[in-house]
């Protein structure tokens, strides 16, 4: 056990550390002190009990911190929870029991299979009759947006909303950077089945703006692990969609969303339908980018609920079949590319985030006033020369029996040369310009403009996935 003495002393010597910080030091050290010598009656109540303590003693000496009063006003400070906890194991009352429909705080750590040791803190609301002798629970896993990375959260003795209404295990993680790794949330899932009696035909995941992409994102990688999904605010990875045809989904967006565009949303739902998923799409009216304080999260746990996990077999995923090597690039080939009608945006300076976001937006916007949902991705035609890009919106396929838009603009069919690639563009643009005298060796004279899809999240970053191409004659 460390020893806190000499650690309190040394600060207290400290010329200019102020006696009201070490006060709070020396609360603390106590307060870890007793949380310590109180583990051995973890297990007192039953095993299911004292998996849930192993989990919560450790986590005020991890994450609770001074001062007193460094968390929100509707939270109970970290120092008053670890009292009440500790004076209520040491009178031998099984204080978690007592607080039913709380918010409790939890610590997960563990190694993650490329070695990195990854420690988080997250919340636990136990569903009504915890526990249940040889009974399990459903579980919902909330996924927050990057306004709460590495947000300071405390107990809560009542849940202010709980959706799931005591019917199952409600969990929210928090992440300390951002964006969500898949492999933690595997990691962290993993941990939660070992310490909760959780159904595992019945775990659902949702998750708004950035845990929203998380959700999508998660689902596509292991879609067997869920029996539905909720995203809200979030865009996903429309290619991969026959991944998610045995997943339903329940899809939520703002209609004037303008952080995470609608279009986004439709994209992943159109691709969804396309495939024969099971999805449900919910446009928020006059909503923005936060989900609205009276959202009916009742109404989606009771959806929840109806929905059990699939024991197909998963389908294949497409992004196997890009044939991406270990550099991360595709073989370059010559394809045909079809002829194609859609909306094009004025040029604008490729490091222009604001302005590439505001020409994005426009073109969905277009297609709404419609009253049309965007059915495929948005391609960006980048002139290197100028280093300006334009943004292209085919036209909806909803569309194609309308009289001819005259906003649209026709792509003639071309032949190109096409790679596909996982990494940052510049990247992609530098491996361009080698292959680019291979293809002109086998006679091809390519073009200067080059066509981009992403196909994934998180452009620029080392797992970025998308289709370059350049025209040829």
């Amino acid at each position: 056990m460390r020893s806190f003495v000499p650690v309190l002393a040394l600060l207290l010597a400290t010329p200019g550390f102020p006696a009201e910080q070490a006060d709070g030091q020396a609360r603390h050290d106590s307060l870890v002190t007793r949380l310590r010598a109180l583990a051995p009656m973890a297990s007192h109540w039953g095993p299911a009990w004292g998996a849930i303590y192993h989990a919560a003693l450790p986590w005020y000496e991890r994450w609770g911190g001074n001062p007193v009063h460094d968390v929100d006003d509707w939270m109970v400070p970290p120092e008053t929870y670890a009292d009440e906890l500790a004076s209520a194991l040491e009178q031998g009352r099984n204080f978690l029991a007592e607080n039913h429909g709380a918010l409790i705080p939890l610590v997960f750590a563990a190694k993650l299979p490329d070695g990195r040791m990854v420690e988080a803190n997250y919340w636990l609301t136990l569903p009504a009759g915890f526990p249940r002798e040889g009974g399990s629970f459903p579980l919902v896993i909330g996924l927050h947006g990057s306004g709460w990375l590495g947000h300071k959260i405390s107990f809560v003795r009542q849940a202010r909303k709980d959706p799931a209404g005591g019917r199952a295990f409600t969990v929210t993680p928090i992440d300390e950077a951002g964006p969500w790794q898949v492999d933690f949330l595997n990691a962290y899932l993993d941990d939660l089945q070992r310490l909760l009696p959780v159904d595992p035909d019945r775990v659902y995941l949702e998750g708004h703006s950035l845990g929203a992409m998380a959700t999508w994102e998660w689902a596509l990688n292991n879609p067997e692990r869920f029996a539905a999904i909720s995203p809200r605010a979030g865009r996903g990875e429309p290619y991969r969609a026959s991944r998610l045809r045995n997943v339903p989904a329940w899809v939520i967006h703002g209609e004037r969303d303008e952080t995470v565009f609608t279009g986004f949303s439709d994209q992943m739902v159109g691709a969804l339908e396309a495939c024969g998923g099971r999805v449900r799409y919910t446009v928020l009216p006059g909503v923005e980018h936060n989900m609205p304080d009276d959202l009916d999260e009742g109404q989606v746990v009771d959806w929840y609920l109806r929905q059990t996990r699939s024991h197909e077999s998963v389908p294949a995923d497409s992004r196997d079949h890009l044939g991406l090597g270990a550099t991360g690039f595709s073989p370059w080939e010559i394809v045909s590319v079809p002829a194609a009608i859609g909306w094009k945006s004025d040029a604008v300076p490729r490091a222009d985030r604001d302005a590439s976001l505001l020409a994005v937006r426009r073109l969905f916007d277009h297609v709404h006033a419609l009253g049309e949902r965007v059915d495929a991705p948005v391609v960006m035609q980048l002139d290197p020369k100028t280093n300006q890009t334009r943004f292209w919106l085919p036209k909806p396929k909803s569309l194609h029996a309308r009289p001819p838009d005259t906003t649209a603009a026709a792509i003639p069919a071309t032949r190109a040369l096409r790679f596909y690639f996982r990494g940052p563009t510049s990247d992609a643009l530098a491996h361009l310009a080698r292959v680019t005298s291979e293809a002109e060796a086998a006679g091809h004279h390519v073009r200067s403009d080059v066509w981009i899809t992403p196909l994934s999240l998180w452009p620029d970053t080392p797992g970025y996935v998308a289709e370059y191409r350049v025209e040829v004659d």
